[in-house]
């Protein structure tokens, strides 16, 4: 199955907000060691990746950022699928760390809400999303929907 970006569009200012709100929620809760910090984020993650429509990072962004011209929104094209996918696989890694922290397993827990706040990061500081990476090469093994870009990859985050 292909798919291409033309005609699909994203609001690149939305996913950096987004992208700095989970790394914010993870580094705080990693630094309080506060574990229903941990879950908000996971909360967060999951209503994102599931029904993009009423994500929190949305909400707060649409309802109270734009309209306090804090941002503006940056329409470009691109395909959310990929994003929506990153931000499944970040609610994964949230979900285990909570269920860790849960268990008394501090170190496992801690290091799954690290990897969360160093992926988000990642894509926040240089643009790649390793979810995003992901994927595209589960579309090049036909596991996923083959997203065709110029060039045949596509990996910068916006």
């Amino acid at each position: 199955m292909t798919s291409s970006a033309p005609g699909l569009v994203v609001d690149a200012r939305l996913l950096k907000f987004s992208q700095g709100s989970v790394m914010a929620l993870t580094a705080l809760a990693f630094v309080l060691q506060f574990t229903p910090l941990a879950i908000l984020a996971a909360i967060c993650l999951g209503i994102s990746a599931i029904a993009p429509q009423i994500s929190p990072f949305r909400l707060l962004y649409r309802l109270v950022l734009v309209p306090l011209h804090i941002f503006t929104p940056k329409r470009v094209e691109d395909d959310p699928a990929p994003h929506r996918f990153a931000q499944a696989i970040g609610t994964v890694f949230m979900v285990a760390s909570v269920v860790a922290l849960s268990a008394h397993a501090s170190v496992a827990g801690w290091a799954l809400d690290l990897i969360v706040f160093v992926l988000s990061g990642i894509n926040f500081t240089v643009g790649f999303c390793a979810g995003c990476f992901v994927y595209y090469h589960l579309g090049r093994l036909g596991l996923m929907p083959r997203v065709r870009y110029v060039g045949d990859f596509h990996w910068r985050g916006v």
